[in-house]
């Protein structure tokens, strides 16, 4: 139903990242739900969502000298240490675990860190304008001449910008990707980013009626079944 009156059509695809759960819970589908282990104990009444605030943010190196030995253009760096971390000037920041990732944007190199988690609700709208810790700036830096030498230096060069975002994850931290009801396809999915621009094109191919092998280990009933995705240790949830 709209404000010019009904819309009929044969199929829906549902992706509207962080604001899934409004719509979840009008196709009548549960905020906690049950999650059967591999070993096939049940994990009861655990929470279907789970925000996180991206934290990140940009140095103003030129874009162009990040590359490969070969003069390509790098690929997103991921990287998780369990090596102390210190400023330029060997100072700790951290002793823990840490990982940072990072890429070639327009005109810098753009990334971010753990992300900030805010619970299992979360006020989507009106949108938060975006923040990050107050320490992230330091670690980040830190960071990323930690990774590669040529960032030594490069703490004065950092700038926050408005990159990341809200992200609404599902209890094991992957995307659903699953007919919900007969005709209601749902890509429940926030902050995989360019992990998931495949996607659109395996739905098409679900919604014509073929089968996609790569999306069917991201179906719901998994949650019930057993059949997880391995857990990671990574300090990130969408590792």
């Amino acid at each position: 139903e709209t404000t010019d009156g009904r819309i009929e059509v044969e199929q829906v695809v549902v992706a509207v990242g962080p604001w899934i759960a409004t719509l979840w819970e009008k196709l009548g589908l549960p905020d906690h739900i049950d999650v059967r282990q591999a070993d096939g104990s049940v994990l009861e009444n655990q929470p279907m969502w789970t925000y996180w605030y991206l934290q990140e943010g940009e140095v103003l190196v030129d874009p162009a000298k990040f590359v490969t030995a070969d003069g390509r253009s790098s690929a997103v760096i991921h990287l998780d240490s369990d090596q102390p971390l210190r400023d330029d000037d060997g100072l700790l920041i951290t002793d823990q675990p840490w990982g940072i990732y990072f890429k070639p944007d327009r005109s810098s190199v753009q990334g971010g860190a753990a992300p900030i988690r805010l619970g299992n609700t979360f006020e989507i709208d009106p949108y938060p304008t975006g923040t990050v810790d107050s320490g992230f700036a330091r670690m980040w830096s830190a960071a990323l001449s930690h990774c590669l030498e040529r960032f030594v230096g490069v703490s004065g060069l950092y700038r926050q910008a408005r990159s990341g975002g809200v992200g609404a994850f599902t209890v094991d931290n992957f995307p659903v990707f699953d007919y919900i009801r007969p005709n209601v396809f749902v890509a429940a999915d926030s902050n995989h980013g360019y992990k998931m621009i495949a996607v659109g094109r395996e739905i098409a191919r679900v919604v014509r009626g073929e089968h996609s092998t790569l999306l069917a280990p991201f179906a719901y009933q998994r949650f019930s079944t057993g059949q997880l995705h391995p857990v990671s240790h990574s300090p990130y949830p969408w590792s």
